[in-house]
């Protein structure tokens, strides 16, 4: 059975790439690492199975070859190889031949390897930082200033802030070369590229003007150029010490026009502020353009 093509996932932006292993026993480590969970435990438990039953079998191989081992019982060698491996040595059973002894030392001393690469595998799993952000589901194209500008919310789920937080926003699109096409980057201009800290929310905000390449976009332009923006943030982690980095992909489908962000903030009695995280994918139609549209709607009617 033929395997399909693995998926790029960057959260919101899919791909498929051709001529890429889904598996590279090549690359051990970030095969490990790019795991799922539920896969490498799966895999954890695999191999540990596997290499009871291999050495099960071959001690079951060997009748005599295990003191107090009842003769033909499969179940007996199974656990003394699951013994022999953890290096329990309950006492119950022992090798008794030179063939066994021969064995369980092969046993132990493969042991130790995959003890040692399963806790490695586990420690770097957990070691690695991850940045713990929630980012808008939708971008609005909203009002701002005398016109209008692109913008995403982006906050923290850890309590502590991301110092000298960055954010990048880059727009891709088709564009044709000759008989074919290729994938255009353009990086889009920010209000504010960077913050001191990030510890409530952050609208990153680009302006929609003659300079912008989204500026007189029609629906015509977007289903041939197929465009997305990819917002990256990047900053240092004060709950783990350590440089994050995640980002988010909006296509046409994520985005809605004249409209803005419901306000996640809210005043408290003694002084403090609340973030409500819940909200951060709200939105409400602007005001001024439902203003907008009642006058030309009431000097039609006159």
């Amino acid at each position: 059975m033929k395997l399909p093509p693995p998926r790029i996932d960057l959260r919101g932006f899919s791909a498929v790439k051709v001529g890429v292993r889904r598996f590279s026993l090549q690359d051990p480590y970030y095969l490990v690492l790019s795991m799922r969970w539920t896969t490498f435990l799966a895999v954890v438990l695999g191999a540990f199975l596997a290499t009871n039953l291999l050495f099960a079998t071959l001690f079951w191989a060997a009748p005599g070859s295990v003191v107090n081992a009842r003769p033909g019982a499969f179940g007996d060698a199974f656990f003394f190889s699951v013994e022999t491996l953890a290096t329990v040595g309950y006492g119950v059973m022992t090798p008794a031949t030179v063939y066994g002894h021969v064995v369980a030392s092969a046993e132990i001393f493969g042991g130790m390897f995959l003890t040692a690469l399963t806790t490695g595998a586990f420690f770097a799993r957990f070691a690695r930082p991850s940045a713990r952000m929630v980012f808008s589901e939708t971008a609005v194209v909203a009002p701002y200033g005398a016109g209008q500008a692109l913008m995403m919310r982006v906050a923290s789920r850890r309590l502590q802030g991301i110092s000298e937080a960055t954010a990048r926003l880059n727009y891709f699109r088709n564009e044709p070369y000759g008989e074919g096409r290729f994938r255009r980057f353009d990086e889009l201009k920010l209000v504010r590229t960077s913050i001191p800290v990030l510890t409530l929310s952050w609208t990153v905000i680009h302006v929609i003007d003659e300079e912008s390449p989204l500026w007189g976009m029609t629906d015509e332009r977007m289903a041939a150029e197929q465009p997305a923006v990819m917002l990256s943030i990047n900053g240092f982690d004060e709950a783990i010490s350590s440089m994050v980095n995640d980002r988010q992909t909006y296509r046409r489908e994520n985005m809605r026009f004249g409209h803005v962000f419901i306000d996640m903030l809210r005043d408290l009695p003694d002084g403090m502020i609340e973030l409500d995280l819940t909200r951060i994918h709200d939105t409400r139609e602007a005001v001024v353009l439902r203003e907008v549209e009642a006058q030309e709607s009431a000097v039609r009617a006159s």
